[in-house]
């Protein structure tokens, strides 16, 4: 499986229909929005993927279509992953390509892949997961109240793990950029706003008050993440910077 995130820009009519010289005002005009829009294609080559719920656009090629459950087959690994529930999400297998949804200016992502081994167990939010192969279990399992009032990316958590003796790849969409870095053990990652949309088994995730230093001290809520693990941040979260 691979991916290209394409920006496709307006054509040459749209710049002469709305009176904007394409020379000088490619990307910017001052009353006008030029409409660029971003669409990820993958690539499929006797493989396959697993899409986020309602994100086709189209796809061609020799492809077939099926809806991703975990079957009998995979229970005891899914029961491994401490969910609660089967998670159900559109899967294309063959060749050919897979073009998901495309998204107006102003709401483009940032896509971070990652690495899946047999070892590993990813935990996102639903809004952040995107696509992965198909070679992986999944299960969801809901945010609690107070976590859903923290966080900006879904109700759900959306769990991965490859299969025994394969390798897996899940794509990330954030709105700024995102990286993995590791948690050491002894280490405490403590963050005022949901910047981390993803870790791996091994850390502890907790949104607790970090406590109250005199008359109307503290933090109030915040994230706190211990263990041994990776997790993927997004440092520049509601910053507005893209």
């Amino acid at each position: 499986m691979q991916y290209e995130v394409k920006i496709i820009e307006p054509t040459d009519l749209w710049y002469l229909q709305n009176n904007i010289n394409k020379e000088t005002n490619k990307f910017y005009h001052p009353t006008r929005s030029i409409p660029f829009v971003q669409q990820v294609e993958i690539h499929l080559d006797n493989s396959g993927v697993i899409i986020q719920k309602g994100a086709l656009h189209s796809c061609i090629g020799q492809l077939s279509y099926g809806v991703y459950k975990s079957d009998n087959r995979l229970k005891d690994l899914w029961v491994a992953l401490r969910t609660e529930m089967d998670y159900n999400a559109p899967l294309y297998k063959g060749t050919g390509r897979v073009h998901l949804e495309p998204r107006q200016k102003g709401y483009f992502l940032h896509y971070t892949p990652i690495e899946l081994s047999d070892s590993e167990q990813w935990e996102f939010d639903d809004a952040i997961f995107q696509f992965c192969s198909d070679n992986v279990v999944i299960g969801a399992k809901r945010l609690k109240f107070r976590q859903m009032a923290g966080s900006n990316d879904g109700r759900w958590r959306i769990v991965l793990k490859s299969l025994p003796e394969n390798k897996s790849q899940v794509i990330a969409g954030t709105s700024s950029p995102a990286k993995v870095i590791k948690l050491k053990r002894g280490e405490t990652l403590i963050a005022d706003c949901d910047i981390v949309k993803g870790f791996t088994n091994g850390i502890e995730e907790d949104y607790r008050k970090i406590g109250h230093f005199g008359k109307g001290g503290g933090e109030g809520y915040v994230w706190f993440y211990q263990g041994e693990g990776k997790l993927l941040i997004s440092e520049t979260d509601g910053m507005g910077l893209g």
